[in-house]
């Protein structure tokens, strides 16, 4: 008796197709010599994430037949390059058991800058994206951006930085600007700022757009916002130098004046910020955590409660100092920007 039918298989109650398994090509061990310590690793993750590596493994073997890196005696010798660079690559390019479990990496901040490091000279762009998206979860100062930005091509670190650091009241001075970022930039900054700073302000205070970038730190007056962060309600993104995500409500006790009165000049106030009214314009709810923030800039911490806003000289316009970066800096931001397209 046959088992067989030709009756239609009804679709609902079959099994979905079995995805057969992909076959991986491990390409055997490949052994690396960076300032005097030997690495070993599988070879196909060089390969696949970097069209560096993937040439060097297809290079003819020289005249004595022997190829380097196929044993420890004869590695592969990466110079110019930090171990510790390279060790921080290895974790992401073979992450354990436990960071799966985990679903974290076991790498701090200079982890995170050796990946970015040898991933952008490597080609490796995916690994690349990663790096930098994590160090954007961390603290950097306008400087660090600057010089992370410029060494590592990114243009979005480079270009906020320098206009942060204009933004700053007082800016560093001209022998630290110097020793760091070179004259030439130095001067170029100084004279940005200048410029910047002879835009007239009406005389009081004229919140017309309130932005993440206005709000400072208590200690040193820096900006205590130097990247974007999500909404604490809404989890809407909010930009640093977006004017049109914030505002504090009217009718509310959400900031208090300090005033200087000189014995000669004019007088200045200080406002120091509630953050707990402000809010966001997505949701209409608290925009910011209550906590204690640590500054970016002077690592001082500051409650939430005494934010400062910055007014006055410190009200430097985003929309200005980056239109000036952009005409001073503009073919090298861009330059960087191509990298990754």
């Amino acid at each position: 008796m046959s088992t067989s039918s030709n009756a239609p298989v009804n679709d609902a109650t079959s099994p979905a197709p079995i995805a057969r398994p992909k076959r991986t090509r491990w390409g055997g061990i490949i052994f690396f010599k960076v300032e005097e310590i030997v690495f070993e690793a599988p070879q196909y993750r060089f390969a696949e994430h970097s069209e560096v590596f993937e040439a060097m493994f297809h290079l003819p073997s020289g005249s004595e037949g022997r190829v380097d890196g196929q044993d420890e005696e004869h590695p592969i010798v990466l110079e110019g390059y930090q171990a510790t660079h390279f060790d921080a690559l290895l974790k992401i390019l073979y992450p354990t058991p436990h960071d799966f479990i985990s679903g974290t990496l076991n790498l701090d901040k200079e982890g995170w800058i050796g990946v970015l490091n040898l991933s952008t000279r490597w080609s490796m762009k995916e690994i690349r994206k990663h790096a930098i998206d994590e160090l954007s979860r961390v603290s950097l100062s306008p400087m660090e951006k600057i010089a992370l930005g410029r060494e590592h091509q990114v243009a979005k670190w480079f270009q906020d930085g320098l206009t942060e650091l204009v933004s700053e009241d007082p800016i560093q001075p001209l022998a630290e600007l110097r020793s760091l970022l070179g004259a030439e930039m130095a001067c170029t900054l100084l004279w940005i700022q200048n410029q910047i700073l002879r835009i007239p302000h009406e005389e009081g205070l004229a919140l017309t757009g309130l932005t993440l970038g206005m709000l400072a730190c208590w200690s040193c007056k820096a900006a205590m916002f130097t990247s974007s962060r999500n909404c604490i309600s809404c989890s809407r993104i909010i930009a640093v130098d977006d004017c049109t995500s914030l505002y504090i409500p009217g009718g509310t006790l959400s900031m208090h004046a300090v005033v200087d009165i000189p014995a000669t000049g004019p007088a200045k106030a200080t406002f120091d910020v509630h953050l707990q009214h402000v809010i966001c314009r997505g949701c209409s709810n608290r925009a910011l955590s209550s906590m204690t923030y640590t500054c970016p800039s002077c690592s001082y911490s500051t409650h939430y409660n005494y934010i400062k806003l910055r007014s006055g000289k410190n009200a430097i316009e985003n929309g200005s100092a980056s239109q000036k970066i952009l005409e001073e800096f503009g073919d090298e931001i861009a330059r960087y920007e191509s990298w990754d397209q």
